[in-house]
């Protein structure tokens, strides 16, 4: 009879982040807290993360997957809604339409939290950060895969593209508002 042991590592990691803001909370009071607050947000979104993208690791190790799916052809979901309206009617076209609304909603808060945290101004700097967290993102999930500690994932070259336009969706939202607001401030200066 196997035994196995589930390990959701978003709860581990939310754990670890509130005893890090408990912590933190102790020694820093009052010391630039609202940029604090903005690092704690972005503890809890990396959680989120964590949960839709890793969820549970199993040990030991379920069997490992051979032929996993790996699809490097750009915009092949595009081709996929086509074929999947055509063929298998509107509940998955649906679907396939959520898949990748939520593939762009993934990395959207990263892009804002990249400008508002880590202060990157350059939209060039922000994509390479995006689309590397993308990357990671979906190597992680095909080599816990592989080895069975996860459930069957694939690598998506759709995926590292939707997450990053998301990202940048998010960063240039930031950026704009910016903008925005040193506008006014110039304004309210010069008069």
């Amino acid at each position: 009879m196997n035994s196995f042991i589930s390990i959701p590592v978003a709860f581990i990691f939310a754990f670890l982040s509130i005893i890090y803001i408990v912590i933190d909370l102790f020694r820093n009071k009052g010391k630039r807290f609202g940029r604090r607050v903005i690092f704690y947000s972005f503890l809890f979104y990396l959680t989120g993360v964590i949960h839709v993208t890793i969820g549970e690791l199993t040990f030991p190790s379920q069997q490992t997957y051979q032929g996993q799916l790996i699809q490097l052809i750009p915009f092949y979901f595009i081709y996929d809604f086509i074929v999947v309206k055509q063929n298998a009617g509107n509940w998955f076209l649906m679907n396939a339409i959520k898949l990748s609304f939520y593939n762009v909603l993934l990395l959207l808060p990263l892009g804002v939290y990249v400008s508002l945290l880590f202060k990157v101004n350059r939209l060039s700097r922000a994509a390479l950060i995006l689309f590397s967290t993308s990357l990671l993102i979906e190597v992680t999930q095909l080599t816990l895969s592989s080895f069975g500690f996860v459930w069957a994932r694939s690598f998506n070259v759709d995926d590292l593209l939707l997450n990053t336009i998301g990202g940048v969706i998010g960063f240039v939202v930031v950026w704009m508002i910016k903008n925005r607001i040193h506008q006014k401030n110039k304004l309210k200066l010069a008069s």
